[in-house]
């Protein structure tokens, strides 16, 4: 249930375990997720109310003084969230589709939260002004500062690797080597936009092009997984005003080694076709041995030919295509 989790609420729901095993509860509850917050944004209330007395230890006394004590539960011990959690973590949900946020993040779970009023975290936030209205007004607030700040940096040209002129298109983050992965569009007017993949580690500022790609070439669609240093893209050259297939390439993010993995003309599809192109790259499986795609196909019929497109997978040993499902009533 937490595919669409940031690496930040994740760790949220394990310190809320953690939580919850120091009170000695066989259940995570609404106080436990709030003091797990806490510790994965301590002073984000603080800023929120304007009262700097709203920390991590002041909530949890708070929390003490009307939880009954218990002997501790090892921390070894799968703790179930409590039905009230549960729908906490479905408004979270719901609330980053409404801001069409594609991930859920800490903050999103504090909106949850204050959704569900009747619990006991909602009513111990109500009681020091923090409000639902208040928290989203955050988020958006949040939201223009950082467009604003991208926008100016782009429009200016910035000294952390990435030229003027490009806008972003695409963020992943590949936790074995706990690299950010950009994916950058050149803001001119021209079809199909000329694409650059960058990549940084966590802790640092500079950005560095991935592989030197000439002026009519785009990497752009990547893909990565959480288990393996690599991340896997489309290469597309720019023609008559489309682009043409160039094939998938791998780039392994600590040896910075950029290899062919599978050329246009050498993937295998199991049903007769005209031709076929890659779309767009999904995911890429633990092992980095499978990828996840949507691709186009060609199928000849009497009338000439129809289109039609699927999510695929590609085992890259073999080059094999397997159809998974045919995409119907989507629009690409």
């Amino acid at each position: 249930m937490f595919e669409r989790y940031t690496e930040k609420a994740r760790r949220l729901i394990f310190f809320a375990r953690y939580e919850a095993s120091q009170f000695g509860s066989p259940y995570i509850e609404s106080e436990h997720l709030l003091l797990g917050f806490l510790r994965e944004n301590k002073a984000y209330l603080a800023r929120v109310s304007r009262d700097e007395s709203l920390t991590l230890d002041w909530f949890r006394q708070r929390v003490e003084s009307h939880m009954p004590a218990r002997k501790k539960i090892a921390t070894s011990v799968d703790l179930p969230l409590t039905e009230e959690c549960r729908r906490i973590l479905l408004h979270a949900s719901e609330e980053a589709d409404s801001l069409d946020h594609k991930c859920i993040g800490t903050d999103h779970i504090l909106l949850g939260i204050l959704r569900e009023k009747d619990c006991g975290a909602a009513r111990l936030l109500d009681q020091n002004g923090i409000s639902f209205e208040a928290v989203l007004a955050k988020i958006k607030n949040d939201l223009v500062t950082r467009e604003a700040q991208l926008t100016d940096e782009l429009e200016r040209g910035n000294s952390h690797g990435i030229p003027a002129g490009y806008r972003l298109k695409n963020l992943l983050y590949n936790p074995a080597s706990e690299t950010i992965i950009v994916e950058m569009a050149r803001a001119e007017r021209a079809y199909p936009p000329v694409c650059r993949l960058f990549m940084r580690q966590k802790d640092t500022e500079d950005y560095e092009q991935i592989g030197d790609p000439a002026d009519d070439i785009s990497y752009k669609s990547p893909a990565t997984c959480e288990k393996q240093p690599i991340v896997i893209f489309n290469s597309m050259k720019s023609a008559n005003g489309g682009g043409n297939p160039d094939g998938i390439y791998m780039f392994n993010l600590r040896t910075k080694e950029l290899s062919l993995c599978v050329a246009n003309d050498a993937v295998m599809i199991p049903v007769p076709h005209e031709r076929s192109w890659v779309l767009s790259l999904v995911s890429l499986s633990d092992d980095a041995q499978t990828l996840y795609l949507k691709i186009g196909i060609e199928k000849p019929t009497s009338e000439g030919g129809r289109i039609e497109y699927y999510l695929a997978s590609l085992r890259l040993a073999d080059k094999k295509i397997e159809l998974l499902s045919q995409l119907k009533n989507i629009r690409f």
